[in-house]
């Protein structure tokens, strides 16, 4: 099976591309005829395109998708012209255009319909005409030489790349007549190679220098392109270069860091449903990410709600029991009160008072001593009915069982047997005495053994108003934090108890007794994190004057009288789902999603507002926020925290993206050579 490739656009709608002198490594494909560039060309439409040319008013720039379909349909319905938004791999933005005129002049009058509609500012651009017979001009030499066809295939050799601008690219560089009569660059590659192009411009390994954030980085990078094949076919290409879709840099950016994530993780993508995921990431979340729905209105995906990210910092969680008491001896003795007397006596109670807990009948038998023979014999005879009889087996034996578990033996059974071999509890002669500590320990294993006491292993999300979140393999749960708890953390190589301070998604162990919630459990020591420069725009705040506030929102609603706006809604994470602008006629329009970032030039829509005057700058709207970006998804800062954390590239995906399983890339038959 070949392998999969994609096409990057890297520039559209070009007059002429120039291709430089002198390498005889570089071969141009045009039709049939291949040929070594060993002199300097210049390629371009055939002139009789151009003398077929359309003229079109160009209305405005956008960055946003749906605003600039939108106002291309409101134009077309105002003046009863063809209006369409064409994205420009280039600069990355929609450009939106109306009519198609055959004269300057056609198109000048049409000005005083959108001047009319309080749109100004529009200028005349010309586009090719009919394609009926498209061909290239290639002149070098003095000659010029016309080839039929839309594509032409530029190659060198994998190590050198083909140069186009600043950087070089593997694979090959194609050249497409567009509808437009003009031409786009086209870099066609293996994924794996692309990549190696777009992992270190989205996530530079030098300032992320962690391995299992870069893998991550890598799986939402290539399942995106995965899903996002053929989205721009019209153009020839089906990726762009671009923030829009992914930042690709080609040959220059490589890193050897980056490579190691792509060759570890090679052909793995984020999949739900059997279906490439749709995995959204940005740069720095604010402390929490947002449902898709919120930000992207048109689409859905019930793996990408908002988390709680490590952006958002430290939090405490303190429990009850006194500081510095060891695990488990200080859960147990909560669990199953100690009781004066003998040792072997007041063990023998405890036993009893587990029995009763797990519904299982009193013992009528009494342990006799505390010797280790004696209580690996009173404990299984109490529990003969629960216990799964090899359990009872010689040390010998159980050494055998933990080194090959059979098949039927659940993970409880393996770490019932474990402690039993390390404590040689069922050892011959039984001389060895049993103290205190490991009596704790043997009573915490059966608790477990016995279901007494459930662990759950989960990631902390958040807590407040006596909740705890956290997320399970199955996905979100909550409990209620009771009056009284325990919390322990590793202190010097030990779990004692102590107050925990929690990132979002660190790892902690539960433990409950029948739903109520004994104790938590932080089980790594875990670094803390300095996230610098990672997260420029973590927090923010921007003072825009009125009038320019105004143009802006003018740009993107050419003749609307922006006046002021008001919130309407915000999603989990706090961003503004909806917005209303106010015009001084009395006018209003509905901004949803994204769009509201781009309509007020924030860096991200989780912010707040205020309109205020200055005295130097007279009145105006000041803005604070947190993040930059769009916030759905992956959180590149929040990825590396936990990668700082010890979590693995598909911990960081799990806590992103909820529900995801990982699969490989089945790209089935290879798509068609382009050029020709």
């Amino acid at each position: 099976m070949r392998p999969l490739l994609i096409r990057v656009g890297l520039a559209s709608d070009l007059k002429s591309v120039d291709l430089p002198c002198c390498d005889r490594r570089l071969t141009l494909r045009a039709g049939a005829e291949v040929t070594s560039l060993s002199e300097a060309i210049r390629i371009a439409p055939s002139d009789t395109l151009r003398d077929r040319a359309v003229y079109r008013l160009q209305v405005a720039a956008l960055k946003d998708d749906q605003q600039a379909q939108g106002l291309a349909r409101q134009l077309a319905e105002s003046i009863n012209q063809q209006a369409d938004a064409t994205f420009d791999a280039g600069t990355d933005l929609y450009r939106v255009r109306v009519g198609r005129f055959t004269t300057r002049a056609d198109a000048d009058a049409t000005r005083g319909q959108l001047e009319a509609l309080g749109i100004h500012g529009s200028w005349v651009a010309t586009e090719g005409g009919d394609l009926e017979n498209p061909a290239f001009e290639i002149q070098r030499d003095g000659e010029t030489v016309q080839v039929a066809g839309r594509w032409l295939e530029i190659s060198a050799p994998p190590d050198v790349g083909v140069p186009y601008g600043d950087s070089r690219y593997r694979g090959q560089l194609l050249i497409f007549l567009n509808d437009r009569g003009s031409l786009n660059i086209v870099n066609e590659i293996q994924i794996e190679d692309y990549l190696r192009g777009v992992v270190p411009k989205e996530m530079g390994p030098e300032l992320y220098k962690q391995l299992e954030a870069l893998k991550a980085q890598t799986l939402a990078a290539r399942t995106y392109a995965v899903r996002n094949l053929s989205e721009f076919a019209e153009e020839g290409f089906d990726i762009c270069s671009t923030p829009r879709c992914q930042v690709y840099g080609g040959m220059t950016v490589e890193h050897p860091m980056s490579d190691q994530a792509i060759s570890d993780t090679r052909g793995l993508v984020a999949l739900f449903d059997g279906r490439p995921a749709e995995t959204l990431y940005g740069a720095t979340c604010g402390g929490h990410t947002e449902n898709v729905e919120v930000v992207f209105p048109l689409k859905t995906g019930p793996y990408l709600r908002g988390v709680p990210c490590v952006e958002a910092g430290i939090s405490t969680l303190a429990g009850d029991m006194p500081r510095g008491a060891p695990f488990p001896a200080a859960l147990m003795q909560r669990l199953l009160p100690g009781s004066s007397g003998k040792p072997a006596r007041a063990l023998t109670k405890r036993i009893e008072h587990l029995a009763v807990l797990a519904d299982l009948p009193v013992p009528r038998d009494r342990l006799r001593s505390m010797e280790s023979r004696e209580v690996f014999r009173f404990a299984m005879s109490v529990f003969d009915l629960a216990i799964d009889q090899r359990l009872r087996a010689s040390h010998q034996e159980l050494e055998k069982l933990v080194a090959e578990p059979p098949s039927d033996w659940r993970s409880r059974d393996v770490e019932l047997a474990s402690f039993l071999v390390s404590q040689q509890l069922a050892a011959e002669p039984g001389i060895a005495i049993v103290n205190e500590s490991d009596a704790e320990e043997l009573l915490y294993h059966l608790a477990i053994y016995l279901k007494v006491l459930e662990r759950r292993s989960t990631r902390y999300l958040s807590h407040g108003d006596g909740r705890l979140e956290v997320r399970t393999s199955k996905g979100f749960g909550s409990h209620d934090l009771p009056g009284s708890f325990g919390t322990f953390r590793l202190q010097r190589g030990e779990l004692r108890s102590a107050p925990l301070e929690v990132l979002a998604s660190d790892r902690l162990e539960l433990y409950l007794h029948r739903d109520d919630l004994m104790a938590l459990v932080q089980p790594v020591d875990a670094p803390a994190i300095r996230f610098g420069s990672r997260v420029p725009k973590q927090s923010w705040s921007r003072f825009v004057p009125a009038g320019q506030l105004r143009s802006a929102v003018q740009a993107r609603y050419p003749g609307f009288p922006f006046e002021s706006f008001e919130v309407l809604s915000r999603g989990v994470s706090g961003r503004v789902g909806k917005l209303r602008l106010l015009g001084s006629d009395g006018r209003n329009l509905l901004v949803e999603g994204l769009a509201v970032r781009w309509t007020l030039g924030v860096w991200d829509t989780l912010f707040w507002a205020e309109p205020v005057e200055r005295s130097d700058r007279g009145p105006g709207w000041h803005f604070r926020g947190k993040g930059w970006g769009h916030g759905v998804g992956m959180c590149q800062a929040g990825a590396f925290g936990m990668a700082m954390r010890g979590a693995t590239y598909r911990e960081i995906l799990g806590h992103y993206y909820s529900g995801i399983k990982l699969g490989r890339i089945k790209p089935g038959a290879a798509r068609p050579r382009a050029a020709g």
